[in-house]
């Protein structure tokens, strides 16, 4: 979504944070690699700052980029009544400002289902790849579906929280999801798109990172043949 127009995020709005509440496993290990890392951490899809206040809490100097104004004006509140700084930047992944060198990127919360292409993700994944110092660290979550996943929610609306809803229609053919989000005020509409995890292995790959690790889940497990998360961690050579 470009910046200045209208996302399924400004939709949402405050209602976003009850949206993902129940979305916690993943904090401490981004906050783990930030503070593995030293810092600046440069997060990429900042979102209302959920992973980036705490790892700001933690001493790690963040930069959060999103092309939400409400997610960002969301973050800048929230990380004043926490106490911290956290600079935040409005741009969509695709046409990124000239930032860094950083130590560690990150890329949380299954972002990169925003890109439609793997011309779009190889591009994203190169033009993060120049922002990284050598020997630098990029860290994501992505998705896939299985079956189960999707025989049991296609087309129906499911209670995500107290007075909000979602639904999924998904199209297996071409890798897609239309989610919708509904709360009391507002139904926010999204297009999700997945590959297979050595798909992205390859585009990594391809982009010129090196020392490739790919796990299950946040714990570090190692992928499972049915499991549906897939966590990476890749560097650029130095």
């Amino acid at each position: 979504m470009t910046p200045g127009h209208e996302s399924a995020y400004d939709v949402l709005g405050e209602a976003y944070d009850r949206w993902c509440r129940s979305v916690v496993e993943d904090i401490p290990h981004y906050v783990e690699l930030a503070v593995a890392a030293g810092g600046p951490v440069l997060e990429v899809g900042v979102g209302s700052g959920r992973i980036a206040i705490p790892t700001a809490l933690s001493g790690v100097e963040v930069i959060g980029v999103d092309s939400s104004p409400a997610m960002l004006e969301l973050a800048a509140a929230k990380a004043a009544a926490a106490g911290v700084a956290v600079e935040l930047r409005l741009a969509d992944m695709r046409e990124l400002p000239p930032l860094g060198p950083f130590p560690l990127v990150t890329v949380p919360f299954r972002a990169f289902l925003h890109l439609a292409t793997d011309h779009d993700r190889l591009a994203v994944l190169r033009s993060l790849f120049e922002l990284l110092e050598p020997g630098g660290t990029l860290a994501f979550d992505v998705f896939h579906p299985d079956r189960q996943d999707i025989a049991e929610t296609h087309g129906r609306w499911i209670v995500r929280e107290p007075g909000i809803s979602e639904r999924a229609v998904w199209d297996e053919q071409r890798g897609r999801l239309e989610l919708e989000v509904r709360t009391a005020d507002a139904t926010a509409r999204m297009e999700l798109w997945w590959i297979p995890p050595d798909r992205w292995h390859e585009l990594l790959v391809e982009s010129g990172f090196e020392r490739i690790e790919r796990y299950g889940w946040f714990d570090r497990r190692p992928p499972e043949p049915d499991g549906t998360d897939t966590l990476w961690i890749a560097r650029r050579p130095g």
